[in-house]
Formats: structure tokens, C-alpha cells, sequence
């Protein structure tokens, strides 16, 4: 096996092996687009094979030589322009090619014997390989292989949790990542079906039944445990009129009036703290990844500071150092000091 041919698996999307296929996952390689089961005689699908029924160079002697005798008998039996149909012996065109001839140039090994071979062909070659290093059968990870015990693949454990034949016993890694991945989508499944019959305390509808996309989502405050539909809670939250303490009337819960400073956009409701805090957390990750577009590479300066979700990062990979300063009152209290922008002190004058 070579390196530098393109695994033909690879190219349609469905390797099983990943980093311990033989072939090359590299686009820029040459792929090997031709049938196999064709150079060894016989192949099932015919012309409906989806590789290329080609003869390669070390093959092409015998290819012709086989077929010279049919040349010649229909150069002396029959027109030169009426060319013969591809797997058919019409008599009308080879009027003097006998049966006999016709059933003897037909392969002397039926399909399954040829398969046999194969089957022996790969067992003797993966014995050698070392157990990791070979793939799951990709017949029995969906549900039946029909070579059972004579597979040269081997045959997975079965998950527990999506109850499918694709644990490796060799890879104890890739054991553990797939039930770990496995164990997620199951409890993310169903706490999904457990928030199907939540309402929303404002509009008083069932969050995951509204009428478009973007409002089947909950909105989470972080110090309460109200549920919301993100819609009206933001809604809630970006009202404003002159003289209202934005704390106490707008970042407050509608329903308890506890504070919080931020809310999580979520297609699924918890039911315990744990829950909650996976949310937040999952929720910050993702926004981390994001680049602050206030802060701009450090072109720009972030009104929100520290507590801005969103990555300060600078061009050239460098995160933005946040100092504190702090400062002590009068009370002997010790607070943190904010930004002193020159714009403050004018704006001060200007109301003078």
C-alpha cells in the first residue's frame, strides 16, 4: 500500500480507518480509479460499476491476445461495419461462430468461487497487520456483515448508547471519545425533549413551538431561574425611558427582580445547577473563540472591558493584558478603578 495514492474512500467521504488508513487523505496525491474486481475477471456491478473498467499496462498482453480469435472471426463471417453489442452473442451478426465457441469463451470460474479467493487473499494479508492498525467493518457497524466470521475487518463492540458495532477493541482512545460523544448527544436529546413543554413567563407560549426559527430559543438570565423565550426577554431588557435606573427596572428578572447582567441564548432548558452551569460555560466558550469587534485587534478600545465574553486578541496573536488598578475609598474599601478618558472631563465643562 502507497502513501501517495489518494484513498478513493477518502474521496467519496466515508473512510473508517482516519490517520491509520495505508492511503493518502491528501487531495494533491493521484487517485486509483480503477476497478480491481475487473483486473482480476470478473466484476458484479458491470456497467454499473461507479471505477473505471480499464485494463492496465501489465495486463494488456493477454487482454489481447484473447481477443484476436473473435477478431478474426468476425472479419471472415460477418460486415465490417455492423459492430457486435457489448455482452451480447447475437447469431445474427456471427453466423458461423457455433454455440460451443461462444460457451467456451466464457470465464472458466463462476463469482462466488472468485470471491472465495479474495476473501482468503485479504485474510492472509491483514494477519500480518497489527490488530489497532486495522478498521472497523463498516457492514456490521450499520447493522449485518455478510461475511461474519471470515470478514477481514474487524468486527466492533457494540455502544451501549446508540447501541451500534463501532467500539475498536484495539483503540481504548477511541473508545472513550466515542462514548463520551455518544453520552452527550443522548443527555442533549433528552433534556430536549424535556423542554418541549416549557412556556415562556411572559407571553405565557411554549418556547420551542413558536412560529419561526428564531424565537425557539430560551433565554437564561444568569441569577434567576425564570424561564424566558429569548425574544421577550430581550425585548423586556431593551426597553428604556428617560429617568429609569436601568439595574433595578431593566436588567432585572420581570418576575423576581434578581439582577443579571447577561442573558444565554439556548435551544434546551435545564432542570438542575449543574445543567445551568454547562450552558454558561459552553455559552462563554463559544464566544471566546469570536474576536471582539470593538476591541478590533487593538486598534479599537472595548466599552465592556473585563467583563467583555469576546477575544482581545492582536494581530499578531498576542492577548490583550488587562491591568487592574485599584484604589482605596474613603470607607477603607478597595475598589477598582475605570478607564479615565479625556472626553469625560470636556463633557463636565461643557455642561458648565
Amino acid at each position: 500500500m502507497s502513501k501517495s495514492v489518494l484513498c478513493k474512500f477518502f474521496a467519496h467521504g466515508a473512510c473508517l480507518k482516519g490517520d491509520h488508513c495505508e492511503f493518502s487523505h491528501d487531495w494533491n496525491n493521484p487517485s486509483n480509479n480503477v476497478c480491481t474486481y475487473y483486473q482480476k475477471g470478473a466484476c458484479a456491478y458491470g456497467s454499473r460499476c461507479r471505477y473505471e473498467h480499464v485494463k492496465l499496462s501489465r495486463s494488456q498482453p493477454s487482454a489481447q491476445s484473447s481477443a484476436q480469435p473473435q477478431q478474426y472471426l468476425l472479419s471472415s463471417s460477418a460486415p465490417s461495419n455492423v459492430p457486435p453489442e457489448k455482452g451480447t452473442h447475437n447469431t445474427d451478426v456471427m453466423p458461423n461462430i457455433s454455440t460451443e465457441y461462444l460457451a467456451s469463451s466464457r470465464p472458466a470460474w463462476n463469482h462466488s468461487e472468485l470471491q472465495d479467493t479474495l476473501e482468503i487473499d485479504d485474510m492472509i494479508e491483514l494477519k500480518s497487520v497489527n490488530p489497532a492498525d486495522r478498521s472497523i467493518c463498516a457492514f456490521i457497524a450499520a447493522g449485518n456483515c455478510p461475511r461474519g466470521e471470515k470478514c477481514p475487518h474487524i468486527h466492533g463492540d457494540l455502544c451501549p448508547t446508540c447501541g451500534k458495532h463501532c467500539l475498536h477493541p484495539f483503540r481504548p482512545q477511541e473508545r472513550e471519545e466515542h462514548i463520551k460523544t455518544c453520552e452527550n448527544k443522548q443527555k442533549h436529546l433528552d433534556l430536549l425533549k424535556r423542554s418541549q413543554e416549557i412556556e415562556c413567563s411572559v407571553c405565557l407560549e411554549r418556547v420551542l413551538s413558536k412560529s419561526t426559527t428564531a424565537e425557539r430559543k430560551f433565554g437564561i438570565l444568569s441569577e434567576c431561574d425564570h424561564p424566558f423565550c429569548v425574544s421577550c426577554i430581550r425585548n423586556w431588557r431593551g426597553s428604556s425611558s428617560s429617568g429609569m435606573d436601568i439595574n433595578s427596572a431593566l436588567r432585572a428578572c420581570p418576575i423576581c427582580r434578581k439582577l443579571s447582567y447577561f442573558v444565554i441564548p439556548s435551544v434546551i432548558w435545564y432542570f438542575t445547577k449543574e445543567e445551568k452551569d454547562e450552558i454558561v460555560d459552553n455559552y462563554k466558550n463559544k464566544l471566546r473563540s469570536i474576536d471582539c469587534k470593538h476591541f478590533d485587534f487593538g486598534n479599537g478600545t472595548c466599552p465592556f472591558g473585563i467583563s467583555c465574553f469576546y477575544k482581545h486578541q492582536y494581530r499578531d496573536g498576542r492577548l490583550e493584558e488587562v491591568v487592574l488598578r485599584h484604589l482605596g475609598s474613603e470607607d477603607g474599601s478597595t475598589v477598582i478603578a475605570k478607564n479615565i478618558r479625556l472626553s469625560d472631563f470636556l463633557r463636565n465643562l461643557e455642561m458648565r
